[in-house]
This record gives structure tokens, sequence and C-alpha cells, in this order.
């Protein structure tokens, strides 16, 4: 089974600021690193990142700890990577895989008010 991609979307009631920090400190404990990131005022985060394929699974576990659940789609593909885990090689098991983890806050806050700065010109 090749895995070239893992895209996971969760959600969480947690505070955000806190709940940032957890999927962050999940994705480098797992052996990751984060690449880049999106915010969308308060009420999502998108973070590209990458993690060893044997690190995976891990990170699954780590987030569904720091209190973010994951829908039907990434269970799935948790899953499939168990299924597939078996048939992977330890070379490929420590070879990065690409990322996104698509986090939504749950909460009743007014949006947050991003400044954007004036482009010259």
């Amino acid at each position: 089974m090749a895995f070239s991609y893992l895209s996971i979307r969760g959600s969480t009631r947690s505070e955000r600021q806190e709940a940032i920090a957890r999927a962050k400190e999940a994705i480098q404990a797992s052996g990751g690193w984060i690449l880049d990131f999106r915010l969308f005022s308060n009420v999502s985060i998108s973070v590209s990142f990458e993690v060893p394929l044997n690190g995976v699974e891990r990170l699954f576990s780590l987030l569904v700890a720091a209190d973010i659940h994951l829908d039907r789609e990434s269970e799935e593909l948790l899953a499939g990577y168990r299924r597939g885990r078996e048939q992977l090689s330890d070379r490929r098991l420590s070879t990065e895989v690409p990322g996104a983890l698509q986090l939504t806050f749950i909460h009743n806050e007014p949006d947050l008010r991003l400044e954007v700065p004036a482009i010259p010109g």
C-alpha cells in the first residue's frame, strides 16, 4: 500500500491556542515537522507537515489524546495505514510523507479580526 499524502481533518472544543500548541507537539513528537500553516480567523487552521511513515500511528493517537476529534475519512486513512503497514519495508517506513491537518475550532466567540497590512503601490 502506498501512502503519498496524509489528509487529516478534525475539530475541537478546546481553547484555540492550546489546541494549536497540542497539534504542533503531536506532529513533532511523531518525528515530523511543520512546513507551513494558515490561520482562518478563529474558525480553523490548516497545517502542512511531513512525518515519517513510522510516526503516522503515533501522530493520530497524539491528536486524539489532545482532544481533537477526527472525521470519518481521517479514521479510515488510519485504518488503511494499519492494514498496509505490514507490507512496507523498514526503509520505506522511515521515509517522510507530506500531509495537512485541517483543524476546526468549535466555540461561541466572535470572529477574530486579523489586520491586513497595506500594500504599497
